[in-house]
């Protein structure tokens, strides 16, 4: 009887480790071409910056974050090559609970839009609790946070406007 207990708990965690090593990366998706999962650590390792929210009247934490278009370059979407075709691309930030964050390709790029939308990884120099993390999206141009998201693990880039039905 111990020898099955034993077993089933090895299999039990040695089915559940792949699952807790995914969660820790991001997958990003566009229509088109296959999807991309970067691992944490290749976040950790991009350009990042030192980004304060505040939210609901709360003091301001700081955050380590990486700009939401460096993240989709490093997948092979630079956000300057949505232009091409002319399509309305638009980039969703998905949470493990299904909020979603959406901004147009245009208001994200540096050099037109004003939106600074970032892909935090650190909050006050430590992980990510358990409530914001694998990353947390924050807007720091938004007026409100009703774009930041917690517990985001996908980043969809799409056409907003596809082909009309023939």
């Amino acid at each position: 009887m111990r020898t099955q207990l034993f077993f089933l708990s090895v299999v039990a965690v040695a089915t559940t480790a792949p699952a807790l090593a995914q969660d820790s990366s991001l997958r990003v998706e566009r229509e088109g071409r296959a999807p991309v999962t970067l691992a944490a650590d290749a976040i950790r390792g991009l350009p990042s910056d030192t980004v304060s929210l505040a939210s609901h009247g709360a003091a301001p934490v700081r955050y380590r974050a990486v700009r939401l278009t460096d993240i989709m370059a490093a997948a092979g979407s630079p956000v300057d090559s949505l232009r091409l075709g002319r399509k309305g691309w638009i980039v969703a930030a998905i949470a493990r609970d299904g909020y979603v964050a959406v901004f147009s390709a245009g208001e994200i790029e540096p050099t037109v839009g004003p939106t600074r939308a970032w892909i935090a990884f650190e909050r006050d120099g430590a992980a990510l609790t358990a409530d914001e993390a694998p990353f947390h999206v924050i807007v720091s141009t938004d007026a409100r946070g009703t774009r930041s998201a917690r517990q985001v693990n996908t980043i969809r880039i799409l056409d907003a406007l596809p082909a009309a039905p023939r």
